[in-house]
């Protein structure tokens, strides 16, 4: 079924929803957290009402998700417009995880799986389970699936001390997979210290937890068209971030004065505001490129366009978020300040699963030489 929602539908109701209920202030409220009635806070990462309410108002949790069980399943092109819109808000909850979860679950049957499981799918797509992401880079630890059964440790697990459902890289008799796990509440769960603020991450170890493969065990193919959307995901958030960051230098600048005038009338002001926007903007392109890719079919594109959007859109932020700090002046350097979240989110992400120069390095092996000569449809 064709739904009659554009990408750009996405990104206003979403725009619209952090317009009354700012992400960035819960991102506030997570780096003060640490007593009275910020222990929940603290504890999940995220306001967990506020996440009930951004599935239920804006159906995050559906957008992804297959018709069979409910959801709209848009296409790529959606989520990460979804994806970008709460980078740019810095919304601190499991956002990315919801998409990237939603859309693994069209690998699965309608019904059938265990019923923790089960539970859990339904669970989450009310938004009233938490879902989450573990480190799938190639040095990151991977748990062996076995007869439906996870044993070990999933690493890094985004929101690891709430998460209830959790998508990690699996080893299995016949090869690597990405697999879903209902994680139980008596599961180890060893929180880690982060540089990232807005992403409480923990280790979860678990001995017999339900879980199915969402890639087809030993098929790398598979394995690299689920890793292509995470990383235009992972990309869009980003992009979302640089948005962020420029949104909040250009205001600052229209209002701060020096010398009798607002600092934005300076030259130096403009074009640092000036490069993060054709930053920004190409890095977006190639995300929204690769997100075409994906719902045209074309795999080889796609997943070259990914490798290029993730180490465009980490670099792309990490300089609006420097840029951001140096516009603000001696205050943005200040712990009180929104700039060092957007900071600490921007380093923390530039190195998950590769640094910009190991992405780039893989496009050149997967061919993205080749676009530069061949036409993308």
């Amino acid at each position: 079924m064709t739904h009659d929602i554009s990408p750009d539908e996405v990104r206003a109701s979403l725009r619209a929803f952090f317009g009354d209920h700012p992400g960035i202030a819960e991102a506030r409220r997570l780096r003060d957290a640490g007593g009275g009635a910020d222990d929940d806070l603290a504890r999940a990462g995220f306001d967990e009402r506020r996440w009930a309410a951004i599935a239920e108002q804006i159906g995050l949790t559906a957008m992804a998700a297959p018709e069979d069980r409910g959801g709209l399943e848009l296409g790529v092109a959606h989520l990460v417009a979804a994806a970008e819109e709460c980078g740019a808000a810095l919304y601190p909850g499991p956002a990315r995880a919801a998409l990237l979860v939603g859309w693994s679950l069209r690998a699965l049957p309608s019904s059938g799986l265990p019923q923790e499981l089960e539970e859990r799918i339904e669970r989450f797509l009310t938004g009233r389970a938490v879902p989450a992401l573990a480190a799938a880079g190639e040095d990151a630890p991977a748990p062996t699936l076995t007869a439906g059964r996870l044993h070990g440790t999933a690493a890094r697990v985004t929101h690891g001390r709430v998460a209830d459902l959790v998508l990690c890289p699996v080893r299995t008799d016949q090869g690597p997979a990405m697999a879903l796990a209902a994680i139980p509440p008596q599961a180890a769960r060893s929180a880690l210290a982060t540089v990232d603020l807005t992403t409480p991450r923990a280790d979860i170890t678990v001995d017999g937890a339900p879980a199915v493969p969402v890639t087809a065990p030993g098929d790398r193919a598979d394995l690299e068209r689920h890793r292509t959307v995470a990383w235009l995901l992972a990309a869009a958030e980003q992009v979302g971030g640089a948005e962020g960051c420029l949104a909040a230098m250009v205001s600052y600048a229209a209002v701060r004065e020096q010398f009798g005038r607002p600092i934005g009338s300076y030259q130096a002001i403009q074009h640092r505001c000036a490069d993060t926007a054709i930053d920004a903007t190409a890095a977006r392109a190639l995300v929204a490129a690769g997100a075409n890719a994906c719902d045209g079919g074309d795999r080889e594109n796609a997943h070259r366009l990914a490798l290029l959007a993730r180490a465009e859109a980490a670099e792309c932020f990490l300089a609006a978020a420097g840029g951001l700090i140096q516009v603000s002046g001696g205050v943005g350097f200040t712990w009180e300040h929104d700039a060092h979240l957007y900071f600490r989110r921007a380093r923390a992400t530039a190195v998950a699963e590769g640094t910009p120069e190991q992405f780039r390095h893989r496009a050149v092996e997967a061919g993205c030489l080749e676009l530069l000569t061949a036409p993308i449809s």
